[in-house]
């Protein structure tokens, strides 16, 4: 017993040892959020948020016009709130005029970057983009064309709509959906469609830091 105690005082000092030599990160003055997935996480960009892991990690950095609660009922988000015509064929949602986009070190936004409808529109646009090939482009099939352009229309800052082919009761709960999430342009300008929001060399096991200022 006393050999047994002496191996496991042993295996608790290296365990001690080892975690305690971990590099710190440089998080003084900072809010971090740690967020651990077993699963192979192949992209942070909502436009491939196809599967489970994918999916949980863009939840925690992308908002959608809506989203749901607990009880799966369809809740404002960025969007604070929606009206639908009698016809059930034209979405309008009116726009918080209180998001801002997140500064960051390696991508500085103009001072108080500011979401607007035209994020909203370009963010959806992307989404059926043949180019960018997103796995969601069926949530907006049933969208019309104005002009021989998507029916995705910004009418102010703070006022989308969207025009449907016909009636389609559940688009409102699948704008909830990872894939409608809300980007900035100046990221997918900056960087191309296949690099932004993508992690380089990340290792198994390994860790990444989201870190807010």
């Amino acid at each position: 017993m006393q050999t047994r105690a002496i191996r496991l005082s042993c295996w608790f000092v290296l365990f001690f040892l080892f975690f305690s030599c971990q590099p710190k990160h440089e998080t003084q003055g900072r809010q971090v959020f740690r967020y651990n997935e077993s699963a192979g996480i192949t992209s942070l960009d909502p436009a491939f948020a196809k599967d489970q892991a994918n999916i949980w990690a863009c939840n925690q950095l992308f908002n959608s016009l809506v989203q749901l609660d607990s009880q799966l009922q369809i809740m404002p988000c960025l969007a604070r709130s929606w009206e639908i015509s009698p016809n059930g064929k034209i979405y309008r949602f009116y726009l918080r005029d209180d998001v801002f986009f997140h500064e960051t070190d390696f991508f500085h936004f103009p001072q108080k970057r500011k979401m607007t409808a035209e994020d909203v529109v370009y963010s959806f646009k992307r989404i059926i983009d043949p180019k960018v090939a997103s796995p969601g482009a069926w949530l907006f099939s049933l969208v019309d064309t104005i002009n021989g352009k998507p029916a995705f229309l910004a009418i102010n800052d703070t006022t989308v709509e969207i025009h449907l082919k016909k009636t389609f009761p559940p688009f409102l709960g699948l704008l909830s959906m990872q894939y409608c999430s809300i980007v900035p342009h100046e990221v997918v300008e900056k960087y191309g469609r296949h690099r932004s929001f993508f992690y380089e060399n990340m290792a198994r096991r390994s860790e990444i830091v989201h870190v807010e200022k």
